[in-house]
């Protein structure tokens, strides 16, 4: 039934947002429901994959056992927590209602995310990952090329073909990584086919979830969920620094003040881009704006002497754990917010505890999974990212690094405990600082990066131009001001994520060279976006109120409205751009089944060397995770075609363009011309933003273009002219004595071979040309033993001639006939 599990999972938000509504608070209670149907969900997935059954009856019993455990929680919780006296908001009902109509404008921008299949880009991948893993209930494909599996190709050829060499026996690249069979897709153990993907694996399987739940064209439908819980999440963050402060007028406006950051972020042209994108910067950020979110209340809730502040803060630190299972950089955020933690103890000390154990535990078990799947991507995107020295040790060594590295974090937090008063404010005082010189250097680098530009891109390549370009001058000026101002007067209450804030902050402007927006620009400013939006909306609050008791409410909210109107509309002007709403390289699954449904089942899939863009790494990817195909990922050997072809297999190239003919040649500079017939033709359409370096695109081109799928025929075509032919070929008309063979060219000095079965009957066969000047025999040459049948060609041949033979016996059956140059 589709949606049952989408049903299910809004029943138990509900559920237990109701169960705990008077226990914790509507807002508070909504986030437990919402943080913890997430992990649920999220854990029950990854579980199933580690196990390889990841199918519908055992998500469904899985998720169903896990969303009961989660009511049957709440009901244990409820009954052990006191009621608590709800807090009087101040125009609880407009808030609510402008809150609903943010989420629901948000979501409305953002309700057909893209159904991003090709695979030669990362995004890609995940989409195809995650279908593959619908289909079979496992992360890791075997291809059966590399296997050896397909008939008539040797998986010698193919190992070649993919250039992967022997490993040693005491390597840690053996049974690891062999090799790498396209973008995104790694050859882990080359001699039994297997492949792994190389990036983190939370983001596909939620894409496998869904397309259990609601089928394959809607897999990519979590980008939803994934913006509204950013949504909520940012909401709160910002309504809880707010009721943090110490001014009464900026408290009063908390509410006011989460709107006005959700307005922010709902409206800006590159977070609409973004959250509609399959990438995992959607998922990443979801779980650090909840963790945020959640870890804030927490430490609140225990100030205040309120219940549930220890659960909410293992929620908040699971949260974050779950962005490490989905991104690799996001465990760089997690060592720096472990360290921000060790260093500023601050008053809610069993929250604070609760935090950092859930959140090292978390972030172990996700790079202990990542090792075991992902390794050793994990290093080399250690090294590429952040420039740390490249490691390969073995995955076992990996793990228990990784374990320990956990248990020593948990060991010096019980040791810290200890520390002096005095020592626990130098350790502040030097957080802070940290925090500051990271600003201060972020901003640095922007100003110099964004007019004096750098060896690696030009000055409007820049993270500050393209931020400028898409959201104007005003949010990012108040965003890096109220981040400065919270790193001086932030508390230690709020200390460790200001720092991560700036850490957000100082990562995007050391990464350089945005060369195209709409491809690069999720890894620069996927986080800043967000962070940028909280800080503005804090300080358009401190401002509003320090004008307010200066001047009086009129003019403050005069002054509100006009910078309000400044932020929001420059990003508005943006968005009518239909690059926004289509975003780059939006396909059609229906389309890539339309193309791939003309290839049968144990058949060979080629790529056209000579198509533009670029075919077989976008297109070998899908066809061999999504559609199940054997694709040959590498360019094809004559030999390898030749052995599948001889072997019986079907061998279908995919074409980037139309011939004018049903019946072609297919040009190859090494292995060809060989000759083919049209399968299938039609047109693939994928719009996709205009590549513009140093701009925003404002148009759609078409990336896609013409495809031609074309089926080799079982004569083989080689550059010296010389060709084989094979029963059943279409070049070949086969009469009751014999066969002809449609007119060909003949190469001088060439002799032809007919081979025959092994223990064939004996039998006399004949062989002429026939030209314009009438039938000519051609001469017998003396035959090997078990060696064809073998005559030669005269001197002088025309261009082209019909080759007939004829055969004196009741049964006649051959091999193969060939016509070779040379002896």
């Amino acid at each position: 039934m589709p949606g049952l599990l989408t049903a299910l999972a809004l029943l138990t938000v509900l559920a237990v947002a109701a169960l705990l509504r008077d226990r914790l608070g509507a807002v508070v209670a909504l986030c437990v429901a919402l943080a913890g149907t997430f992990l649920a969900a999220s854990a029950v997935g990854l579980i199933l994959l580690d196990l390889g059954r990841l199918q519908p009856w055992p998500l469904r019993l899985g998720l169903f056992a896990a969303f009961a455990i989660i009511i049957l929680l709440a009901f244990v919780a409820r009954r052990r927590l006191p009621a608590i006296t709800p807090a009087i908001v101040l125009h609880a009902r407009p808030l609510a209602l402008g809150l609903g109509v943010l989420i629901v404008a948000g979501v409305g921008l953002r309700l057909h995310p893209s159904p991003y299949l090709q695979g030669g880009q990362d995004q890609g991948i995940y989409v195809n990952v995650g279908h593959h893993i619908a289909r079979t209930g496992r992360l890791r494909p075997v291809d059966r090329l590399l296997r050896g599996a397909v008939r008539g190709v040797p998986q010698a050829d193919v190992l070649a073909a993919y250039r992967v060499k022997p490993q040693p026996a005491d390597s840690p690249l053996a049974g690891v990584r062999e090799g790498r069979w396209t973008a995104g897709i790694h050859i882990e153990d080359a001699r039994a086919g297997r492949l792994v993907p190389a990036f983190f694996q939370l983001m596909p399987v939620w894409f496998a979830m869904c397309e259990l739940d609601w089928g394959f064209a809607r897999s990519t439908w979590p980008l939803v969920p994934f913006w509204a819980l950013s949504a909520l999440a940012l909401f709160g963050l910002a309504r809880r620094l707010a009721l943090d402060s110490a001014d009464p007028l900026v408290r009063r406006r908390a509410g006011t003040i989460g709107l006005v950051a959700l307005a922010g972020l709902a409206l800006h042209p590159l977070d609409l881009w973004i959250s509609t994108f399959t990438v995992t910067e959607n998922l990443a950020r979801a779980c650090l704006l909840m963790a945020a979110c959640l870890s804030l209340e927490a430490g609140a809730a225990e100030r205040d002497d309120r219940p549930g502040a220890r659960l909410l803060a293992v929620l908040g630190g699971l949260c974050f754990a779950a962005g490490a299972f989905t991104r690799g950089s996001f465990v760089a955020h997690a060592i720096v917010l472990a360290l921000a933690l060790l260093l500023a103890r601050d008053g809610a000390p069993r929250t604070r505890r609760a935090l950092f154990a859930a959140l090292v535990v978390g972030t172990t078990l996700a790079v202990v999974q990542a090792v075991l799947h992902s390794w050793p991507y994990f290093f080399s995107a250690a090294a590429n990212h952040f420039h740390v020295p490249r490691l390969t040790p073995r995955p076992a060594v990996a793990v228990a690094w990784t374990l320990a590295a956990g248990a020593a974090l948990l060991l010096l937090d019980l040791g810290l405990g200890r520390l002096s008063p005095p020592l626990r404010g130098l350790a502040r005082r030097v957080l802070r600082v940290l925090a500051g010189l990271g600003l201060a250097l972020a901003a640095i680098v922007l100003v110099r990066r964004a007019w004096l530009g750098s060896d690696e891109a030009s000055p409007e390549q820049q993270v500050l131009a393209v931020l400028l370009r898409h959201g104007g001058p005003l949010p990012l000026l108040f965003g890096l001001v109220g981040l400065a101002l919270a790193v001086r007067r932030a508390d230690e209450r709020h200390l460790p994520w200001v720092a991560l804030a700036a850490a957000v902050v100082l990562t995007a402007a050391l990464k350089s060279g945005v060369r195209y927006e709409f491809y690069y620009a999720r890894y620069f400013v996927a986080d800043v976006v967000p962070v940028l939006a909280v800080a503005t909306a804090c300080l358009l609050g401190h401002l509003v109120a320090r004008l307010e008791r200066r001047r009086g409410p009129r003019p403050a909210a005069l002054a509100c409205g006009a910078v309000l109107l400044a932020w929001l509309l420059p990003p508005l002007r943006l968005v009518p751009r239909e690059v926004y709403w289509t975003r780059d390289l939006a396909d059609d699954p229906a389309q890539l089944a339309g193309l791939f449904e003309h290839v049968p089942e144990d058949s060979l899939l080629l790529f056209d060397d000579r198509a533009p863009g670029r075919w077989r790494g976008l297109l070998a990817a899908p066809a061999l995770l999504s559609f199940g195909r054997d694709a040959l990922a590498a360019a094809p050997g004559g030999h390898i075609v030749e052995g599948a072809l001889k072997a019986g297999t079907p061998v279908f190239l995919l074409s980037g363009g139309w011939e004018p003919a049903d019946r072609q040649r297919w040009p190859s500079a090494a292995h060809g011309p060989w000759r083919t017939r049209v399968v299938a033709r039609g047109v693939y359409h994928a719009p996709r933003a205009e590549t513009v370096e140093g701009g925003a695109p404002a148009r759609l081109v078409d990336g896609g273009g013409p495809w031609e799928l074309q089926q080799l025929d079982r004569s083989i075509w080689r550059s010296s002219g010389a060709f084989s032919l094979y029963p059943d070929s279409m070049f070949v008309a086969a009469t009751h004595t014999g066969f002809v063979t449609e007119p060909l060219p003949l190469p001088l000095g060439a002799r032809v071979e007919l081979w025959l079965p092994a223990g064939a009957p004996a039998c006399e066969v004949t062989a002429a040309l026939h030209t314009d000047a009438g039938p000519l025999v051609l001469a017998s040459l003396p035959r090997e033993p078990d060696g064809p049948l073998l005559w030669a060609l005269p001197a002088r041949v025309p261009s082209s001639a019909a080759l007939a033979l004829a055969a004196k016996c009741d049964a006649f059956t051959w091999r193969w006939l060939s016509v070779r140059a040379g002896p």
